[in-house]
């Protein structure tokens, strides 16, 4: 299991920086209001770290959140722990530095504290870099295949720049993490991947443990909120009985046992709410601990389900870095 900081809220990455067990996902916010005033109130009720990525396309929202609770003293720069991913249309080595730099600017920044790569999979660069990807006549993406060493070279100059603190990835599978540890200068910081009680990640867990990179785990609610629901997937894990009762042991919600249950086990969660109230209810999970019989019967839910979907992995099954 990955270190744990002492007061039991962070944990150590392997250049010896503190990254929150506990952070705000932001994922399709639907206005761009929603986010700001989501990054507010979880800021203002204690979280330090907030993920983001250039493809939700509220860098602006989230960076002005930031500053202004900065402005009003609520926290202060050294204090937060902000994440950003690189998108696939920027693997070109030549275009990671302005890429990151673009993102800095836009939410008025100097570094970030962790970059990662957004997908191991990389799309043909665009025109305009403000496009998420090319289309053929047929309306399919048009993908590119960047060597990930090359990319992961790249970004490793960010931080010799001072532009980044921490380097990582996220949706990578255990191969392609072993050909970036090839020829990584800085360590892997961080695998950010889906992880909740239907899909446990126990393998790559334990790989990433082994080799002293942390596990961020996004969805760890099962992503409620979805629009690629499929017919046949399992169901909501929200109003499970069982996982229900074993809140009510602790006083806690649903909610609150699924995300308990990852940063118990050494995983960084960053679930997604736009509701004041979800979001500091999210971080209110320090103040107990499972049963390891708890532990067991969550571990049960184990179906290795993937919710994941949407855009970014549509028609991308036969691509040489598909990572599933």
């Amino acid at each position: 299991m990955a270190e744990i900081s002492k007061d039991g809220l962070n944990i150590k990455l392997a250049n010896g920086r503190l990254m929150p067990l506990v952070g705000l996902g932001t994922y399709t916010s639907e206005r761009a209001d929603q986010c700001y005033n989501a990054c507010v109130a979880a800021l203002k009720c204690g979280y330090r770290n907030i993920d983001c990525a250039w493809a939700y396309g509220n860098e602006e929202e989230v960076g002005r959140a930031v500053q202004d609770c900065i402005k009003d003293d609520t926290i202060k720069r050294e204090d937060a722990f902000i994440t950003n991913k690189l998108w696939n249309t920027m693997h070109q080595p030549e275009d990671v530095r302005p890429a990151c730099e673009r993102s800095l600017k836009t939410m008025g920044l100097e570094y970030f504290d962790l970059y990662v790569m957004h997908w191991p999979f990389s799309f043909e660069r665009p025109a305009d870099v403000n496009e998420v990807c090319k289309k053929d006549a047929a309306g399919n993406k048009i993908t590119a295949n960047i060597p990930i060493t090359d990319t992961w070279k790249a970004l490793e100059e960010l931080v010799d720049l001072g532009l980044c603190k921490s380097i990582g990835v996220s949706n990578f599978n255990i191969d392609q993490i072993k050909r970036i540890q090839a020829v990584a200068k800085h360590p892997v910081a961080n695998n950010q991947v889906e992880i909740n009680l239907y899909l446990s990640q126990a393998d790559l867990i334990d790989f990433c443990s082994k080799n002293n990179i942390s596990v961020t785990g996004y969805s760890p609610l099962y992503a409620p909120g979805r629009y690629w629901k499929q017919e046949g997937d399992p169901p909501p894990l929200l109003d499970n009985e069982t996982i229900i009762s074993i809140g009510k042991k602790y006083g806690k919600t649903a909610a609150q046992v699924m995300i308990r249950f990852q940063v118990q086990r050494g995983v960084s969660v960053v679930p997604k709410s736009f509701t004041p109230s979800r979001i500091k209810a999210n971080f209110e999970v320090f103040d107990f601990k499972l049963s390891d019989e708890d532990m067991k019967a969550l571990f049960a839910f184990n179906r290795n389900h993937r919710s994941v979907g949407g855009f970014a992995v549509e028609g991308m099954e036969g691509h040489p870095e598909f990572p599933w």
